[in-house]
């Protein structure tokens, strides 16, 4: 049996970039785009402004890479789960999906949120409505393959912003959750709680 081929190792400056998305990714997702600074990034990367622009042209190029770096394996991962599964079922479970790979970086989802709510023109807007138009399209060929001839595109729409905004929401309930029942939202017994209301809740939709 041959072997594993390791990874190549990554240069000085390689761990440089992702550093600055590291603390990129921190920053725009409690402050925003608009409200987020070079220097404040450069800060707690531990490097002077100027720094950053060995690696980025400016904050846009920074706010696209981290953007890329969450919704590019994101949406691979969805794509091979909807490509060796069961078709309706597949779709019925892509919530839950989704939740795992948000665990893994849950700034993501306020970073996904502040990216929905800015202007139509801006490059976090962009990048995410291009990931949710791909997901909302795949969506359609899946129910029609299913055999559903006629898909009312607004409810799967409706369906697939509610589950979206029920995703990243979970991940940014912390403080109530702890108001409310104390503990970590983050707890694997509390994700497993939000992955068994989510299916209950995308078969009753899917179903009505």
């Amino acid at each position: 049996m041959q072997a594993a081929t390791a990874p190549p190792k990554q240069t000085k400056g390689e761990l440089t970039a992702q550093r600055i998305l590291d603390a990129a990714e921190s920053v725009f997702a409690q402050k925003g785009y608009d409200a987020s600074s070079l220097r404040e990034i450069a800060g707690r990367v531990g490097i002077r402004e100027p720094g950053l622009y060995n690696h980025f042209a400016g904050k846009g190029e920074i706010y696209a890479a981290v953007l890329e770096r969450g919704l590019s394996p994101m949406m691979q991962a969805m794509q091979r789960h909807l490509d060796q599964s069961d078709g309706l079922q597949a779709y019925a479970r892509l919530p839950e999906v989704m939740t795992d790979l948000l665990l893994e970086h849950p700034a993501m989802a306020a970073l996904f949120q502040q990216a929905l709510q800015g202007h139509a023109s801006s490059v976090g807007n962009q990048l995410v409505g291009e990931w949710l138009d791909r997901l909302f399209s795949r969506g359609i060929e899946i129910m029609e393959a299913m055999g559903y001839e006629r898909v009312d595109r607004a409810d799967l729409a409706l369906q697939t912003i509610a589950m979206f905004n029920l995703c990243t929401g979970y991940f940014l309930s912390q403080r109530v959750f702890e108001s409310i029942a104390g503990g970590d939202i983050d707890a694997p017994e509390n994700i497993e709680r939000q992955k068994k209301l989510l299916r209950k809740l995308q078969r009753a939709m899917l179903i009505g």
